[in-house]
């Protein structure tokens, strides 16, 4: 029996390799599309991802047929039913639920969810917020600010989400106007205001047309500023919480022997290695890291966002709920917290009522001391 063996590997396989590499090592994007209904988030993303060639042939035709388009221009359907995809959302024109879609691009990974517009769905938008790194907020060239739209753009501010980006779409029914583009910025920066430590952006679209989604407008050449696509390719998407003290809310104790006991959950705060020392709270007891264990084996490091099991060089009192902080920069402990609240309860939220308050892995009991604010988002 004749046998070859080879050295090299196969080339196809090789290439196949480096396009998976690369592919996981591209950086990772969550944002969300929100606003008021029918300012066009569906059209708006669904124009993204045809425009950035994402849109498969079959899609293509099966959107011919959805429409009865079964002739014409591609660039002339309705991409938002890409994303509507429930019976009612199609009937209504209206996106009731979340749609989360996952698309790359050569530069980076994206996960994004389209957001409910109405008022009635608006716990859906929170969901979807609180999750990501961006909020993509559209505004009506003709109608301008709406109710919705700064109540949806506070949440996500609320929510803790970094970067806002304002897309001011349906410019092709105002004639490109930058006068009337740069009047919806202005009352925009008025109110942001309120928002706390947010980074703003400001882009005129037409979803309808295409202009700058993927390709500068030549409709709009006083735009300086970047596409769409360009600016969701290059915002800053490391955590805040990188460059922060550790901290980890205790999700589980592990012990799947006598001699083991593990405690796991995902890092929030800073990165924690072997030899730290650290704070159980709120009870207050020090004790130092042992060893970091996942499921890919033992870490010399992690940081956060990385779902770990930490065993201690001591046994301490530690049970879920509790917190594991860097022993030189503990978390405050507190009876009192100052809260902005979004209530979306049935109940009316006054003073004196009591609740459950739940902070990471731990729920206590709580009551509302007052006195409380309304913010007003007319």
């Amino acid at each position: 029996m004749n046998m070859h063996v080879s050295g090299l590997a196969d080339p196809a396989v090789l290439e196949h390799d480096a396009v998976i590499f690369n592919h996981e090592a591209k950086s990772l994007l969550r944002f969300i599309a929100c606003g008021s209904v029918d300012h066009g988030k569906s059209s708006l993303l669904g124009r993204l991802l045809f425009e950035a060639k994402l849109v498969l042939d079959d899609q293509i035709e099966t959107l011919r047929k959805d429409t009865g388009q079964l002739t014409g221009a591609a660039e002339d359907l309705d991409f938002s039913l890409l994303f509507d995809g429930l019976a009612a959302e199609r009937e209504q024109k209206i996106t009731i639920d979340l749609a989360y879609r996952f698309f790359a691009t050569e530069k980076r990974k994206f996960i994004v969810a389209d957001a409910p517009g109405h008022e009635q769905y608006t716990r859906n938008m929170a969901t979807g917020a609180s999750t990501a790194d961006l909020a993509l907020i559209l505004v009506n060239a003709q109608s301008g600010l709406t109710q919705q739209t700064r109540r949806h753009a506070l949440i996500a501010a609320t929510l803790g989400v970094r970067h806002l980006v304002v897309a001011v779409n349906k410019m092709d029914l105002v004639e490109f106007s930058q006068d009337a583009f740069a009047a919806i910025e202005r009352d925009f920066r008025s109110f942001a205001d309120r928002l706390g430590d947010v980074s703003l952006t400001f882009i005129p679209v037409s979803a309808r047309k295409g202009d700058n989604v993927v390709n500068t407008s030549a409709n709009m050449s006083w735009h300086r500023g970047p596409t769409l696509l360009d600016k969701l390719e290059t915002v800053d998407v490391s955590p805040r919480a990188a460059n922060q003290a550790f901290r980890m809310a205790v999700q589980w104790v592990s012990r799947p022997t006598a001699d083991f006991r593990g405690y796991c959950g995902m890092i929030a705060g800073g990165e924690v290695r072997p030899g730290m020392d650290i704070i159980v709270q709120p009870s207050g007891q020090r004790t130092t890291i042992d060893q970091i264990i996942t499921a890919g084996g033992a870490l010399e490091r992690a940081s956060v966002g990385q779902s770990v099991t930490l065993t201690l060089t001591n046994d301490v009192d530690v049970s879920r709920g509790d917190l594991l902080a860097q022993a030189d920069t503990p978390a405050q402990v507190s009876d009192r917290l100052n809260a902005r609240i979004f209530w979306m309860g049935q109940g009316t939220l006054a003073p004196g009522g009591r609740y459950h308050i739940k902070l990471g892995t731990a729920t206590a009991a709580a009551h509302i001391g007052g006195p409380m604010h309304l913010i007003d988002l007319a």
